[in-house]
């Protein structure tokens, strides 16, 4: 599809369905298609790498004073991959658990990076902010990559405060000169 569909208002949930999409395409990353939102399903030991998705928050800029409202909004969307490995002598197992991390985030930035459907509809991504925690606890050592994407998109009046009303079937034209005249026109033959 070239351009979004006109009742496709960008939101930031719809970015987020994106970001979902577009990291469990087959082959995107590591984690196949265990990627979930929101980021509030367990860790469970065994059933790794897996990616966690939420909306932190949202802003609005408006772009004016006069004129209908339109904003710049810039949506921030964490996303959590997490991976585990054994821990073993020498440390092996943190140290693989870390470069397995740094691995599924270089996935995770080529997926959405890459995601010509995500870039049809907003303007940039302004920033990604990553950060790395490891826990070694117990005989597996956890690892987290904690994502911040800060994307920018356009936003009117119709994207989140649309105006209800009904449909226009008809029009009833009523002149008041001399001598009257009145007509009928259907909208929809």
């Amino acid at each position: 599809m070239p351009w979004p569909a006109p009742d496709d208002i960008v939101t930031s949930q719809l970015l987020l369905g994106l970001f979902e999409t577009q990291l469990r395409a087959d082959g995107a990353t590591d984690a196949g298609a265990r990627v979930f939102q929101p980021a509030d399903w367990p860790t469970v030991r065994g059933q790794m790498p897996i990616i966690k998705l939420r909306i932190l928050r949202e802003r609005r800029q408006s772009q004016g004073r006069s004129g209908p409202p339109q904003y710049t909004t810039t949506a921030l969307i964490r996303v959590i991959g997490e991976v585990e490995a054994y821990a073993s002598e020498d440390n092996a197992g943190a140290a693989a658990a870390e470069a397995a991390c740094w691995l599924l985030k270089r996935q995770i930035e080529v997926a959405i990076v890459n995601s010509h459907d995500l870039f049809m509809r907003i303007q940039q991504i302004a920033s990604i902010d990553s950060g790395l925690v490891i826990s070694a606890e117990g005989a597996t050592h956890i690892a987290a990559i904690v994502m911040d994407f800060v994307i920018e998109f356009f936003e009117d009046a119709d994207s989140f405060a649309p105006i209800a009303a009904d449909d226009m079937a008809e029009v009833d034209l009523t002149a008041a000169n001399h001598p009257p005249l009145s007509a009928q026109f259907p909208l929809n033959p």
